[in-house]
């Protein structure tokens, strides 16, 4: 049976109290991903953690940083390539294949795919903000996300929608 969201919550929650790289949160982390392959944080979180812990001693140094390479490809392709997953795998492509232009693609697509979620959800706010009847607060957003997106057309909806035009 696949665990709930509530089960890989908590197993993510528990691996996140214990030391970083330990063998225990390891571990953990291994059962979660037995649990849910597919679990984007529990990948993200595993591939930070094996860095941070200490491989096998007979471990060969390429063979471990290709399977953390791995769980970031998975965490990429199991959240539609999220900004977190791309923002580790940006940061493995830096610090430990020393590809500085790897990294920079991949954060760019983090950024761009980030300030779209931004965008949004900011335009969201400014309505939903207009429809409690916070004026003042709605504006002061609106006018902070004119001035980060100044073309978007869900800003300017929003902005209207709110009837700040007055």
């Amino acid at each position: 049976m696949h665990p709930s969201p509530y089960d890989l919550l908590q197993l993510l929650t528990e691996a996140k109290r214990l030391d970083w790289g330990s063998p225990e949160q390891l571990r953990l982390l291994e059962r979660l991903r037995t649990s849910c392959p597919a679990h984007a944080p529990g990948l993200l979180l595993s591939s930070r953690a094996l860095l941070w812990g200490k491989p096998e001693p007979t471990e060969d140094p390429e063979s471990f940083f290709a399977s953390v390479e791995q769980l970031l490809n998975e965490a990429l392709e199991s959240s539609d390539r999220s900004p977190e997953a791309l923002i580790g795998m940006a940061r493995f492509q830096s610090v430990v294949r020393d590809s500085p232009q790897q990294a920079e693609v991949l954060y760019q697509e983090a950024s761009t795919r980030a300030l779209s979620a931004l965008e949004e959800s900011w335009a969201g706010l400014i309505e939903s903000l207009a429809e409690q009847g916070k004026t003042e607060e709605a504006a002061r957003l609106a006018t902070r996300a004119r001035a980060l997106f100044p073309d978007s057309t869900a800003i300017a909806e929003a902005h209207g929608f709110g009837g700040l035009d007055k």
